[in-house]
């Protein structure tokens, strides 16, 4: 069978942003922050494979991996050549880096080294050790080509100690690479509001780091992407209403009609899916119900508000991680993460009946859109 893919769409304003920042020298750590499923690794992805052979890449994705000590780090970083001396390693490397049509590279896994380095790097436990042989190893890429460094997901060892906070240290080696020796363009990507707010706030990267919103579709870009997959207007509507300009959310939808669904009612599935979850998180935390609901009624009328010190941080970081709202460190102001969580509230908030029954589990029924 087979099957349709799905392409990178638009994005055209935030890639000459990328590019505008790759063709100066480096010299500010590069923050890629937005919504679960806005497309930021879509688009980074895209950006790497469509980057000049002036370039080579460095693509480190955290997500997914369990880091739990210096070892996981380590291995997270690098990728093993098996029997193979670093000198060769780099000699290939600078063979490949010399082919203009070698499209591997710019795709790594991570930072290719032997075993017995890796195993030297686990003996010696020491940050120092690992931070130097990565600024000669990008010194000896920047001979011939312009390193990138992109790690996704970085908030996974956003609570990682060895010895201190691993990230201060690795926040550290970035500005080192960029603000001091100009050696290599960093890029860190991040869904994680709490962890970016976190990042915002540090003295230590004050000046010395820059952050790029990469947020959902607006209509107009909404309804060029499924007219793509012949959405007709009212199913366009119904998609924006559903999925606002979400593109994971909307994937789903062009899916679903891509294998001869009706989108009128998987959307209507998806709004309940998600209905019955949030009902069941108050279930879950009947305790903070009152408080969840002060927070849903800023959204009654208006789709994002400005962050105050009247909100209930602790309720407020309670919805974040449970991916309901998205805070934005930049702007100051906190949404719902999609339109789809955004209807859902306002449904929520409709159904004083609903309310009454949060606490018990069993009374969550489904109630049609």
């Amino acid at each position: 069978m087979d099957l349709k893919k799905i392409g990178f769409f638009n994005r055209e304003s935030e890639k000459e942003d990328l590019m505008n920042i790759l063709g100066t020298e480096p010299h500010l750590i590069n923050f890629i922050y937005g919504p679960i499923n806005s497309g930021k690794t879509s688009l980074i992805v895209n950006l790497i494979e469509n980057l000049p052979s002036d370039y080579v890449v460095f693509y480190i994705n955290l997500r997914g991996k369990f880091i739990s000590d210096y070892e996981d780090f380590l291995r997270a970083l690098f990728r093993v050549e098996k029997n193979k001396e670093l000198k060769d390693i780099l000699k290939e490397l600078a063979i490949k880096l010399a082919i203009k049509t070698e499209k591997t590279i710019h795709r790594t896994s991570g930072l290719p080294v032997n075993e017995s380095l890796l195993e030297s790097l686990f003996k010696n436990k020491t940050k120092e050790d690992v931070f130097e042989f990565l600024e000669d190893y990008f010194k000896e890429i920047g001979k011939t080509k312009i390193p990138v460094l992109i790690i996704d997901e970085l908030q996974v060892i956003g609570d990682l100690k060895i010895d201190d906070y691993l990230i201060y240290k690795l926040f550290n080696f970035f500005i080192r690479l960029t603000k001091e020796l100009h050696l290599c363009h960093v890029f860190a990507l991040s869904s994680d509001s709490l962890f970016i707010e976190r990042v915002y706030s540090e003295a230590m990267l004050q000046g010395r780091c820059q952050y790029l919103l990469v947020d959902d579709f607006d209509y107009k870009t909404t309804e060029r992407f499924l007219k793509q997959y012949r959405f007709n207007k009212d199913e366009i509507e119904i998609a924006w209403n559903c999925a606002g300009g979400k593109p994971g959310y909307l994937i789903n939808l062009v899916s679903a009609k891509e294998t001869k669904k009706n989108v009128k009612e998987n959307a209507k599935e998806m709004i309940e899916n998600r209905k019955h979850a949030l009902l069941f998180t108050f279930a879950e935390n009947k305790d903070k119900k009152d408080e969840i609901l002060k927070i849903f009624r800023n959204f009654e009328r208006i789709n994002e508000i400005e962050f105050d010190e009247y909100i209930n941080l602790e309720i407020l970081k309670f919805l974040i991680k449970k991916n309901i709202l998205f805070m934005d460190a930049v702007k100051k102001s906190i949404k719902p993460q999609s339109k789809q969580e955004l209807v859902v509230i306002r449904e929520i908030l409709k159904e004083p009946e609903k309310q009454e029954k949060i606490p018990e589990l069993n009374n969550i029924n489904n109630k049609n859109a």
